[in-house]
This record gives structure tokens, C-alpha cells and sequence, in this order.
């Protein structure tokens, strides 16, 4: 089976921890595996849980493209990613 994760793990933007793994693609594209649900969603601020804290991702024109269980991409200008 297929897993993006696995795929990408030597791109340099990219954050793996035995909690969660996310990977920003040139500013445009971040995939995020081991979320545990949204909290805030607009076009310039997305956050969501994750195992030990919450993740905020600030930018303009942003969308949800995908949403599963624990997987989800973002999609627009990202511009900030931080976790608390």
C-alpha cells in the first residue's frame, strides 16, 4: 500500500515525531498525518489537534483538500506552521 509518508521522508521540510508527521511542499501543499481533528478553519488560519498539543497553519487562500481519520492536506499559500 501506497503511504506519502514514506515516500518523501528526505524532503528538508518535513517534521516526523512518534506523534504526528508533517510535510510542506513549497509553501502550497502541507500533509499532515496523525491529526486528531480541526479546531479553527478558515482561509488564512487552519489549527488542529495532535498528540501533545494543537498545530496552527497561517496563510491566505488556504483549503481543506482532504480530510480523513488521521490524515489531512491543506492547500493555498502557507505561510507559518507552528506547534504548541
Amino acid at each position: 500500500m501506497f503511504n506519502f509518508f514514506d515516500e518523501v521522508k528526505n524532503l528538508k521540510n518535513m517534521t516526523i515525531t512518534d506523534k504526528y508527521n508533517i510535510v510542506n511542499i513549497s509553501g502550497q501543499i502541507l500533509y499532515v498525518e496523525g491529526h486528531l481533528g480541526l479546531t479553527n478553519l478558515s482561509k488564512e488560519n487552519i489549527s488542529f489537534r495532535v498528540k501533545g498539543g494543537r498545530v496552527v497553519v497561517e496563510g491566505t487562500n488556504m483549503m481543506l483538500a482532504e480530510l480523513s481519520e488521521n490524515t489531512l492536506k491543506i492547500v493555498g499559500e502557507i505561510k507559518k506552521v507552528e506547534a504548541f
